[in-house]
């Protein structure tokens, strides 16, 4: 079992990048890099009987981009989070579109409407009906439930590149989702430590910003203190890993990291 204090840099990094970006195997490296596109994320927490729970979804095996992999909901945005509707729903800020992202993509994804507990996800719909069916259902977004926690952005050389803001929102114990069965193949309510127990014993694909961000909720037991932890954060660092090959393997390399700042960019 992995404890609190276990779940420290050497449990993300013992394994090697081609099984944290299992993607990148399928694809040569050094390849053409892609267009970056905006993205969005949310970690939904809720109270469970083992501790805090997030909810996690797994990509479809057929899909371009980390297939088979548990991921948090999310996706790129479209232009509907910047249309009329999405800015009456959230606003005109400068994250309204993200905000716009994140609902729409884990009520398509994972059929919850986020923050949890107003209205009940419209079925089978998407993009611009979806944000019209909450609109005229009276959706109100709570600004109070939501917060900015990370930015990550996928290294170069992967088959499809994201500039992804990561948030988390709460929700009540009991909440259920069910995936789409198109993009996810499954929904489940998990603690941040099981889900690092189920990716060191190689039963689950992670990527590098999911594991990094479970490590996060890892050091958490209610949501509020997950929420209060984003809010008290001074500025959101753009984190972008680099990829090197270095004696025939591929290695990750973090900011801070040795020899990051020569890696190719």
């Amino acid at each position: 079992m992995i404890d609190r204090g276990q779940v420290t840099k050497r449990h993300v990094v013992k394994r090697s990048f081609r099984e944290s970006y299992r993607v990148k195997a399928a694809y040569p490296f050094g390849m053409d890099d892609q267009p970056i596109r905006d993205a969005s994320t949310v970690c939904v927490v809720r109270p469970g009987g083992a501790g805090l729970e997030v909810l996690m979804v797994r990509r479809a095996a057929s899909s371009v981009f980390v297939g088979g992999a548990h991921v948090f909901p999310g996706g790129a945005l479209d232009a509907v989070d910047r249309s009329e509707t999405a800015r009456r729903l959230f606003g005109d800020g400068p994250l309204s579109a993200w905000l716009s992202a994140a609902v729409r993509e884990t009520a398509e994804e994972a059929g919850l409407v986020v923050p949890a507990g107003q209205i009940e996800t419209p079925r089978r719909t998407h993009g611009m009906e979806l944000l019209r069916a909450l609109d005229e259902a009276g959706y109100v977004f709570d600004p109070s439930r939501f917060a900015y926690l990370s930015n990550w952005v996928t290294p170069k050389g992967q088959p499809r590149r994201f500039d992804t803001k990561f948030f988390v929102t709460d929700a009540q114990e009991q909440t259920q989702a069910s995936p789409d069965a198109t993009e996810v193949t499954e929904t489940v309510w998990v603690t941040p430590r099981s889900a690092l127990e189920r990716w060191s014993r190689g039963d689950w694909m992670l990527v590098r910003p999911t594991l990094e961000t479970l490590r996060t909720l890892a050091g958490f037991d209610e949501a509020d203190a997950v929420l209060s932890f984003a809010r008290s954060q001074r500025s959101i660092p753009r984190i972008e890993p680099r990829v090197v090959q270095q004696d025939g393997a591929l290695k990750i390399l973090m900011p801070g990291d040795a020899g990051y700042e020569q890696a190719d960019t």
